[in-house]
């Protein structure tokens, strides 16, 4: 199905799903020329991610709103034009992350390594993990609140859930031009309006993602938006390297979190832990700030952040 965003994009969007690109790439809606290019060099593919960390990203006025209202809300406009209540939550994958998928990829091509061979290895997957996905810039904002995926679900259990644990689920698969995003739904036990047409997350299950034992889990099929490198795989020497080739664009893929949120509820965080959570970053292209908000400097967006601090001190 399709459908026009907040943003006034165009999106392909399969309601209950997380498709793999293969599956995506047998429905006929979407039509999209960069999934079926068929001259991508070869890459690490489905590395599976163990990833701990989520992180928000706003701009100047959602960073002042956050610290006024300590904690995070739909923006009031968007309560206010009917649309559905979420807060949304990326992904943040760490170089420790990729070092982990990295072993766990090279450990399923490789099961039988020796110590020799394993110390003689360098690092491959670093020169792939190239796309949004894994950078520290943003297309929205300049300020990245970062929590432990754990931790947030404590407090949304404690605030929203009256203790009980939330009921994480299989939310959305969205299509864009070379963007393939997988959306994780995470809603109160007594909300029921998502049971019948919303799976349960899997835990240890085939599939995109899931969560097990306090992390999210990403099994990545295009790490990078452009390909300027082949990976080599050298099944005599229990090895893989990389080597030049010809640039190619393709599609990327990532994953995020969407809090359900009611009209009003504000996720509360202590003001100490707001502070020791957020950075300032620099913002890519596209830019998707919502007006009246601007895409700063990497050093002005420093600037306004160490007056906040200064002025909470």
């Amino acid at each position: 199905m399709k459908r026009r965003n907040n943003r006034d994009v165009t999106e392909t969007y399969f309601k209950g799903e997380h498709l793999s690109l293969s599956d995506l790439k047998e429905q006929r809606i979407v039509q999209n020329g960069y999934l079926y290019k068929n001259n991508i060099p070869a890459y690490p593919e489905s590395v599976e991610f163990h990833v701990q960390k989520v992180s928000h990203v706003t701009g100047v006025q959602g960073l002042n709103g956050i610290f006024h209202n300590s904690g995070f809300r739909q923006p009031l406009e968007m309560v206010a034009s009917g649309q559905h209540h979420f807060l949304w939550w990326d992904l943040s994958v760490t170089s420790d992350d990729i070092s982990s998928a990295e072993e766990r990829f090279l450990t399923s091509l490789f099961p039988h390594r020796s110590a020799a061979q394993l110390r003689g290895q360098s690092p491959v997957l670093e020169h792939f993990t190239t796309s949004n996905a894994f950078q520290k810039k943003s297309s929205y904002g300049n300020f990245r609140f970062t929590f432990s995926f754990k931790q947030l679900l404590w407090h949304y259990v404690n605030q929203f859930c009256d203790g009980q644990s939330p009921v994480l689920r299989v939310f959305e698969t969205v299509v864009y031009r070379r963007e393939i995003l997988y959306k994780i739904l995470v809603h109160p036990r007594d909300i029921h309006m998502y049971d019948e047409h919303y799976p349960r997350l899997p835990g240890q299950e085939d599939g995109v993602c899931g969560y097990h034992d306090g992390a999210l889990w990403w099994r990545c099929q295009a790490p990078s938006e452009t390909y300027k490198l082949k990976l080599e795989v050298n099944q005599l020497n229990c090895s893989v390297h990389v080597s030049p080739h010809r640039e190619e664009y393709y599609v990327w893929d990532h994953v995020c979190v969407a809090f359900h949120m009611e009209p009003g509820w504000v996720l509360k965080v202590d003001q100490n832990k707001l502070l020791k959570s957020v950075n300032a970053c620099e913002m890519s292209q596209p830019f998707l700030l919502r007006a009246p908000e601007t895409p700063l400097s990497l050093n002005e967006a420093e600037h306004v952040l160490a007056n906040l601090k200064a002025s909470m001190v």
